[in-house]
C-alpha cells in the first residue's frame, strides 16, 4: 500500500499528516489523517522537519511505503531554507508547495469550502500572522499580506508578563525562565476549551482564566481585524468567506472578533492548524528524478522549484470527483514494480547505445586518434567512413586518406638596410635693407623729384654740475 506524507513548517512546531484511505461498508472511500508534531522551539523548524521527514521515509510499516512527500512553504525565504535543510539530509523525492494553496485543496477536498468563489485565509501562528485572498477557480493568490506584529509568540509572553508580575517573581535573568514560558504556552493553549488553567511548576504556579487571557489579547486581534478589512478592501475580487487556520484559529475571541469588525462568513476547520500539512499532503505527487549519493549536487539538489499553481489544481480536480480528495495514483492497492523495473532496465539499455553511438562519432571526428587524423586539414576531401554500432560492440573503424606533401617554400629575401644622413648645413645671406619706395606723384604737376632735406642736429645742452 502506497502512502503520502505532508508537512507544514512553523516557527515553533512542525506537523506531519498522513492520509489513511479506508473502505467503508457503504463502497464510498472515506480519508482520515494520522497527525505527529515535533516541537521546534529551539532548533531550526526547517532543519527539524528535514530530520524528521527523514526518520518517517526510514520507518518499515509493513507493505506501506512513503510513494510521495509534499512540505508547505511560507514564503521565498522558507523556500530556499527547507532545500538547503532538505539537501543536507540527502532527500529529494519531495515537493515544496505554497501554504495557501495547500490549504484551498484540503478545504476542496473536505468540502468546508462550500459554494464560496473567492475566499481570504487567516493564518495566525506562532512567528506571525498572514491574510491571502485565493481565488477557487485559478488557485491563484490574488492578494496576500504578512505582519509579525501579532503572533502566537507574543500571546505567550502577555500570558508570562501577567504571571510574573501576579506572582512578583523576576525570572527573566533566571534558568527556569524557559520552563515557565513553555508552561505559559501550554496554558493558553488549554484555555482554548477551558474556562481556567492552573499548571503548577518548580518556577511558579500559573493560574489563569479565559476571561484574563482574552483581556490581555483583545487589542492584538482586533488590530488584526482591522488588517483583514484593508486587505479585503484592496482585493481585485469580491472575497466571500474567511477561513482560520493555524494555530492561533483555535482561540474563541479570535472567531468572534472577526465576524464582528468584518460582517463575513467566518469559518474555522477543524484541525486548523493541520490544514497546510494536510493539503500538502493532497497534492503530493512521486518526483521523477531522484539524485543518488554519488550523483548529488553540492548544496541545492532540488529540481526548479515546483508550479503549486498547476498541482493545486490537479488537486481540486481530484477533490471535485472524490470526497477524500486523495491524488489520482494514490491507492491501497500493491503497486506492481516489475514493471517499474523493466522500464528502468530498457532506459538503461538506451542509454548505452546512445554512449556508444556518441563514442563512434567522436572517432569519426577524430578525437583520440591517431596524430595523422588530427593533423588533417578540417576542408579536406578525402573520404571518411564509419562503421555504426551493433548490439555486438564491434568497433569503429575509420579510414582517413594521408595528409598531402608538404612544400618547402624559399625563404623571403632579407629587408634593405637604411642609412641615416645627417642634413647639409647651409649658411644664410647676409641681411639687406628693404628698398626705399618712390615718392608719391601728385595728378595734374610734371614729374619732379622734390630735393632731400636733412635737418641739422639738435644742440647738445649741458647742464651746470653742482
Amino acid at each position: 500500500m502506497t502512502e503520502v506524507l505532508g508537512v507544514s513548517v512553523g516557527a515553533s512546531a512542525v506537523r506531519m499528516a498522513r492520509p489513511d484511505l479506508r473502505l467503508q461498508t457503504s463502497g464510498t472511500r472515506e480519508m482520515d489523517f494520522h497527525h505527529d508534531t515535533v516541537d521546534a522551539l529551539w532548533d531550526r523548524a526547517e532543519e527539524v522537519a528535514a530530520e524528521s521527514i527523514g526518520v518517517v521515509l526510514s520507518q518499515n510499516h509493513g507493505e506501506r511505503s512513503v510513494e510521495a512527500t509534499g512540505v508547505a512553504y511560507r514564503d521565498q525565504q522558507q523556500f530556499g531554507d527547507i532545500q538547503q535543510a532538505m539537501s543536507d539530509q540527502r532527500l529529494y523525492n519531495y515537493r515544496l508547495v505554497p501554504e495557501a494553496r495547500a490549504a484551498l485543496a484540503y478545504l476542496e477536498a473536505s468540502g468546508e469550502i462550500g459554494d464560496f468563489g473567492t475566499i481570504a485565509l487567516y493564518d495566525l501562528g506562532s512567528s506571525g500572522l498572514t491574510i491571502s485572498v485565493v481565488d477557487r477557480g485559478s488557485g491563484d493568490v490574488l492578494l496576500a499580506e504578512r505582519t509579525t506584529d501579532i503572533s502566537g509568540s507574543d500571546f505567550d509572553r502577555l500570558v508570562c508578563d501577567n504571571q510574573l508580575a501576579k506572582q512578583g517573581v523576576d525570572l527573566r535573568n533566571s534558568v527556569g525562565l524557559e520552563e515557565f514560558t513553555t508552561r505559559c504556552r501550554i496554558a493558553k493553549e488549554q484555555l482554548s476549551t477551558s474556562g481556567a488553567v492552573c499548571l503548577p511548576g518548580e518556577s511558579g504556579v500559573i493560574l489563569i482564566s479565559r476571561e484574563s487571557f482574552e483581556a490581555l489579547v483583545t487589542v492584538p486581534i482586533e488590530y488584526s481585524a482591522r488588517l483583514v478589512r484593508d486587505v479585503v478592501a484592496r482585493s481585485p475580487q469580491h472575497v466571500d468567506a474567511l477561513f482560520l487556520i493555524g494555530g492561533g484559529a483555535r482561540i474563541p475571541l479570535v472567531e468572534a472578533i472577526l465576524r464582528s469588525w468584518t460582517g463575513m462568513t467566518v469559518v474555522t476547520p477543524a484541525d486548523p492548524e493541520s490544514v497546510a500539512a494536510k493539503g500538502a499532503a493532497l497534492l503530493a505527487t512521486p518526483v521523477g528524478y531522484a539524485p543518488t549519493e554519488d550523483s548529488a549536487p553540492e548544496g541545492n539538489g532540488v529540481q526548479p522549484p515546483w508550479n503549486g499553481m498547476q498541482a493545486s489544481r490537479s488537486g481540486q480536480q481530484t477533490a471535485a470527483t472524490e470526497l477524500s480528495g486523495a491524488p489520482d495514483w494514490l491507492s491501497p492497492e500493491p503497486v506492481d514494480r516489475s514493471v517499474t523495473t523493466k522500464r528502468k532496465i530498457r532506459g538503461a539499455a538506451l542509454v548505452a547505445a546512445g554512449l556508444a553511438a556518441v563514442a563512434a562519432l567522436g572517432l569519426t571526428l577524430g578525437y583520440g586518434g591517431s596524430e595523422d587524423s588530427t593533423s588533417a586539414p578540417a576542408d579536406s576531401e578525402q573520404p571518411i567512413t564509419s562503421v555504426a554500432p551493433s548490439t555486438s560492440r564491434a568497433p569503429a573503424t575509420t579510414t582517413v586518406a594521408p595528409p598531402p606533401p608538404t612544400t618547402v617554400e624559399p625563404a623571403p629575401a632579407p629587408a634593405p638596410v637604411q642609412t641615416y644622413e645627417a642634413p647639409a648645413y647651409e649658411v644664410p645671406a647676409p641681411y639687406q635693407a628693404p628698398v626705399p619706395a618712390p615718392p608719391p606723384l601728385i595728378p595734374g604737376l610734371p614729374n619732379f623729384q622734390l630735393p632731400q632735406i636733412q635737418l641739422p642736429p639738435p644742440p647738445v645742452i649741458q647742464l651746470p654740475r653742482f
